[in-house]
C-alpha cells in the first residue's frame, strides 16, 4: 500500500509541473562548456508553486511518534544501486543525483549541513557552498554573494562512492500506523584512496526534486511494474541496497570490532527490522479493509 501512495505522489508532483507555470529561473546556475542544451536536470529543478504545495503536504512528521528508531545505512556503488550514481552526468532523460545536489547548492534552493554522527538541521550546522566546494575541489564561478556556477564535468570528476541514508521507523499514535522514511542522505566522496561524507542534506529540502527525476534503468532490479518510478521512490520505498553502521547514537562498528561480529549483529537488527516491517504491513492492511 505505502508503495502505491509513494508512486501517486510523484504523479501529482509531474502533472502539477504540466498544469501550472514554472516561475524558477535556473539559466545560471550551471556552465556546461560548448553549446547549451537542455538537461533532465533542468526540467526537474523548474519547480512550480503547486508542487511545492504537494510537497510541503508530504514531509516527514514524526512529532506524535509514540515509537522511534534512527537506522543509518551505507549504500555503496554497487549493482542495484545503480539509480544513486549514474549517470555521471546528466543526460536529456537522466538526472546524476551528486549533480543534482550540488546544483540546487549553488543556486541556493536548499541548504547543506555539516556532517556530523547525526545529522542537526539547524542554522548553526549550515555549510557554505563555497567551502564545500573548495574542500572537495570542484571549480565553480561566483555569480553573487548567494549563488555560484559549477560545470557537469566539474562535478562528474568527484568520486562520489556511496551515500549514507538515515532512516526512521516509527509508529505514530495519531493514525496507529507505523512507516519507515528517510531523513537524510549524505553522499560520501574517495579522493586518492581515503573515503570520508561530505555533508548531510535534509531529505524534505530535496525530495520535491527527486520526484521529478525519472529512473527507468535500475527498476529492473525491483520490479518490471515500476518503468516510470523517481529518485524519490527509490528512496521512499527503500529500492537500495545498504548495510546498517549505526543505529540511533551507537555505531555499530566500535562495539563489534572483527568482521564476523559485526556482519552476525547487522543480521540480527535486519531480523528485527523485518518483523517491525510485517507488523506495518499488517496494521496498514487491515486499515485498508476497514
Amino acid at each position: 500500500m505505502k508503495y502505491v501512495i509513494s508512486l501517486l505522489f510523484s504523479g501529482l508532483m509531474i502533472t502539477g509541473s504540466l498544469l501550472a507555470q514554472n516561475s524558477a529561473d535556473n539559466s545560471h546556475r550551471m556552465m556546461r562548456g560548448g553549446t547549451v542544451t537542455n538537461t533532465a536536470e533542468d526540467m526537474v529543478t523548474s519547480i512550480s508553486s503547486r508542487e511545492l504545495f504537494l510537497t510541503e503536504n508530504s514531509m516527514n512528521n514524526y512529532y506524535s511518534a509514540t515509537w522511534k528508531r534512527d537506522i543509518y545505512r551505507d549504500v555503496p556503488n554497487i549493482e542495484g544501486n545503480e539509480t544513486l550514481f549514474y549517470p555521471t552526468v546528466s543526460t536529456d532523460t537522466r538526472v546524476n543525483l551528486f549533480s543534482l545536489i550540488i546544483n540546487l547548492l549553488a543556486d541556493n534552493t536548499i541548504k547543506a549541513y555539516k556532517y556530523e554522527d547525526q545529522p542537526d538541521f539547524n542554522e548553526n550546522s549550515e555549510r557554505d557552498i563555497r567551502e564545500v566546494l573548495f574542500e572537495n575541489k570542484i571549480a565553480y564561478a561566483v555569480v553573487d554573494n548567494r549563488t555560484v556556477s559549477v560545470t557537469q564535468e566539474d562535478i562528474a570528476k568527484a568520486n562520489i562512492v556511496s551515500y549514507f541514508v538515515k532512516e526512521r521507523w516509527y509508529y505514530d499514535i495519531k493514525t496507529g500506523k507505523g512507516d519507515v522514511r528517510v531523513v537524510a542522505i549524505c553522499p560520501v566522496i574517495c579522493d586518492r584512496g581515503r573515503t570520508f561524507p561530505i555533508f548531510w542534506i535534509n531529505f524534505d529540502d530535496i525530495s520535491v526534486y527527486l520526484a521529478r527525476a525519472i529512473s527507468p534503468v535500475a527498476i529492473t532490479n525491483v520490479t518490471p511494474v515500476l518503468t516510470n518510478a523517481s529518485i524519490f521512490d527509490i528512496f521512499r520505498n527503500r529500492y537500495y541496497k545498504g548495510s546498517i553502521y549505526q543505529v540511533g547514537m551507537r555505531n555499530l562498528s566500535q562495539y563489534f570490532t572483527t568482521t564476523e561480529s559485526l556482519d552476525k549483529e547487522r543480521a540480527r537488527i535486519e531480523k528485527e527490522l523485518d518483523y517491525v516491517q510485517s507488523r506495518f504491513d499488517a496494521v496498514a492492511i487491515a486499515h485498508h479493509e476497514d
